[in-house]
């Protein structure tokens, strides 16, 4: 709808008639229902009603997918509810894909905005442009593959027991599950960090550190392959015939789930529909994890009207602060290779600091695979005598309070999102500026063609990091739990017995560094939690 001053909220059951030309309505997009061949023979669904589970994972993403596969090497019985189909076995990386020869492009997750969905909608003045991925996997079939753990200055709002699991183990046992590796040090990505050493001696400076399953050194226009993913987690143990495969593992595709039911402070139903057989489906488990993201875990909450003591089911969705530009750096430029790249982590020595700095040299490379070598060739014909670069700035950021996720309707009305920007000091994005300059100007750097080397932030949601619509209440310095959210330092509901969360919504700040290794490590965390008290 183009006009800055209209807004059209719809309310469930009514009729809307414009006949103004400049109301435009944009495709809607829906959940793609599939059932093919694969998917019938690797993913049949467990449809017993009666059956008892030990838990129900609703959501097969990082949180969800990680935690089942977790929860059922333990033994435990586990059913998974997946609104989607099986979209792709494999991290999108993994795959041949589109290229935009001689530009620079984000290969290794370029395919998410052909795929996400758009399952809420804008409030007015509302700019939240993230999206959904409805399939087996969730978003971890589309993301970057950077690892960072969170420094010590991003967790001072986080409870005390969280920050000491992270960092007595958790973060290790995270890394382990995910295959943590660094780029491989070349004699390029010495250079690099010995350039960066001199240039911001105010900084370490690290190879990223990156989720796949194994690398290719020898070819060096791909990627590390085998990049991580849930689907890839999940498929596996689907596969596998025995306790640690499909013994103690069910996955039901196609499942979205509509609410959970309660009885005084246990849930008892999870109630989903089958989107296959059309028709709503109940089932039962002794522990319920919500998974399903950061707007629709909190859509399920409010759809089942769960008990609310802090009033902040749905309150504080934040998306930290990023920002970025794109360079060249010519053939005349000291760090100038055409055949190599590298990929660094840059975070100041000393804190508290707001922000990461993430640098790509020969981007198109390590965020790109080519498959046929000839479009390789033409790739860097198309883009001249130049080697494509990137600077990003993330940061820190408190929850924000005004921001909202609404469920005003039944399950088929979108979620209603109310979000603006973290606020960044003037002073803060001058010393980004400063910093974005200093670096350019010492690696002899240049805009691209029509581009310029100002500093531009990237769009809300724009890469799956929003948290904090269920956020986890904090600690005071002696370790006693303030239940002050949503959920406690375990996960689990305020006032229920057997409900947990387990996705980015948990989060009680958004961190600077990318929140998939600390998603991943709460994760094994809440497995070990839940095997502990299913058995007691």
């Amino acid at each position: 709808m183009t006009g800055a001053d209209r807004f059209i909220q719809p309310q469930a059951g009514s009729n809307f008639f414009y006949q103004e030309p400049d109301i435009q309505f944009p495709p809607i997009q829906e959940m793609v229902v599939e059932n093919g061949h694969v998917q019938q023979m690797f993913f049949p669904p467990n449809l017993d009603e009666a059956h008892l589970f030990d838990v129900i994972v609703i959501g097969s993403g990082i949180g969800g997918g990680i935690l089942a596969d977790q929860l059922s090497n333990r033994g435990m019985d586990v059913l998974v509810l997946e609104a989607g189909s099986y979209l792709f076995p494999t991290h999108t990386a993994n795959l041949p894909r589109q290229h935009r020869i001689g530009q620079f492009d984000k290969h290794v997750w370029s395919l998410y905005d052909e795929f996400k969905v758009t399952n809420y909608a804008n409030g007015y003045g509302s700019q939240f442009d993230g999206g959904q991925a409805f399939s087996l996997g969730g978003r971890s079939l589309f993301w970057g593959g950077l690892i960072p753990r969170m420094t010590t200055w991003e967790m001072e709002s986080w409870p005390r027991s969280v920050r000491w699991f992270l960092e007595d183990g958790g973060y290790q046992k995270a890394e382990d599950l995910m295959n943590r590796v660094p780029l491989p040090p070349t004699p390029y990505r010495r250079r690099v960090k010995r350039f960066l050493q001199q240039t911001l001696d105010q900084f370490n400076h690290f190879d990223a550190p990156m989720a796949v399953q194994y690398s290719n050194t020898q070819d060096l226009s791909t990627i590390p392959t085998g990049m991580f993913s849930t689907a890839d987690l999940l498929m596996e143990s689907m596969l596998t015939n025995g306790p640690q495969g499909n013994q103690n593992l069910s996955i039901n595709l196609n499942h979205p789930v509509v609410r959970v039911e309660t009885a005084g402070t246990s849930v008892t139903q999870v109630v989903a529909y089958d989107l296959i057989a059309q028709q709503e489906r109940r089932y039962q488990a002794k522990q319920v994890v919500l998974a399903a993201g950061t707007i629709e875990s909190a859509k399920i909450a409010q759809l089942s009207r769960l008990s609310d003591p802090n009033g902040k089911i749905g309150v504080g969705i934040t998306d930290h602060p990023i920002f970025f530009t794109h360079f060249v750096l010519p053939a005349t430029a000291e760090l100038y290779d055409p055949t190599s790249s590298s990929k660094v982590l840059c975070q100041y020595r000393e804190g508290p600091n707001p922000f990461n700095i993430v640098l790509e040299f020969g981007a198109d490379f390590n965020q790109g695979r080519y498959v046929d070598l000839e479009l390789l060739e033409r790739h860097r014909r198309e883009r001249g005598n130049v080697m494509l670069c990137e600077i990003v700035f993330l940061l820190d950021a408190p929850l924000m309070e005004q921001n909202t996720v609404q469920q005003l309707g039944p399950s088929y009305v979108r979620p209603v999102v109310q979000m603006q920007p973290c606020p960044v000091e003037g002073a803060l994005f001058a010393e980004m500026n400063r910093l974005k300059d200093q670096l350019i100007a010492a690696l002899g750097g240049q805009p691209l063609v029509g581009n310029d080397l100002s500093l531009k932030p990237a769009g809300l949601g724009g890469v799956a990091h929003e948290v904090g619509t269920l956020r986890m209440s904090g600690e005071t310095q002696d370790g006693i739990a303030l239940n002050d959210g949503v959920v406690d330092t375990n996960l689990k509901f305020l006032g229920y017995d057997n409900l947990y969360v387990c996705d980015l919504s948990v989060f009680p700040s958004s961190p600077a560094a990318n929140p998939t290794l600390t998603l991943a490590a709460m994760a094994i965390r809440l497995a070990e939690h839940l095997k502990q008290v299913t058995l007691v």
